[in-house]
């Protein structure tokens, strides 16, 4: 007796090969945002050597374009992460470095809006000078009895063989910008037999943080034989 196998109207199909599968793409976010923060950050250097320019000023302009474009790989990781040929995966170091690099040029920024970072450049800038002070001679009129001294810094008062009256000596400060007012640190004026001499002090930068200092050296020679009275300002 003959059997005969009964034969499969369906046959079966075979199996897909592992050639015909679509191949997986991996896509790291943060990468691209790393990459290019590296490109802005060279550069911002790079410029600011070339135009002489500050480069923090440049990098300032690389936290908002980081922010960005992590925002624009995000977008992007939610619209592919459905995709079952696509591997996402976080990029952590390159995410650590960017937040890093916005949070940085957004404490950059405070500093520099709310004057702290001024004040850390002055400081860092400032030299210690030396001016010679020499103003004009005044004449003293004979009807002259009291000269009365009045100054904003420390002074000395001499005598002198003479009937004129000036200001002399040496100031030493800290400052960044030289001083331009030392032939202006004194005035005089003439009320009834008195003579009146106000000694200025210099132009001074005041901060919050820093400050200008100033060790003055000044002497004042009067004419001899006149009444001399010191006042504090």
């Amino acid at each position: 007796m003959n059997m005969h196998r009964p034969v499969n109207p369906y046959p079966a199909e075979p199996y897909p090969s592992a050639a015909a599968k679509p191949a997986e793409r991996e896509w790291r976010v943060g990468s691209l945002s790393m990459g290019i923060t590296l490109i802005l950050i060279g550069t911002a250097f790079a410029v600011s050597i070339w135009q002489n320019t500050e480069a923090y000023e440049l990098l300032l302009w690389v936290a908002p374009v980081v922010f960005i474009l992590l925002g624009v790989e995000l977008l992007i990781y939610l619209k592919t992460s459905g995709k079952s040929n696509t591997i996402i995966r976080y990029d952590w170091l390159s995410v650590f470095f960017v937040g890093l690099l916005g949070l940085g040029s957004l404490v950059l920024s405070l500093l520099m809006s709310s004057g702290v970072y001024g004040e850390l450049q002055r400081e860092i800038n400032m030299i210690t000078r030396t001016a010679y002070v020499e103003s004009g001679k005044v004449e003293v009129p004979k009807e002259i009895k009291k000269i009365v001294v009045q100054s904003a810094l420390y002074v000395s008062v001499e005598e002198a063989d003479t009937n004129k009256l000036q200001l002399i000596g040496q100031i030493r400060y800290r400052s960044m910008e030289p001083m331009s007012n030392q032939n202006e640190l004194i005035h005089t004026t003439i009320v009834g037999s008195s003579l009146y001499v106000f000694v200025n002090a210099p132009d001074m930068n005041s901060g919050v943080l820093t400050s200008d200092s100033i060790s003055p050296g000044l002497i004042v020679t009067l004419p001899k034989g006149l009444e001399v009275e010191r006042r504090p300002y």
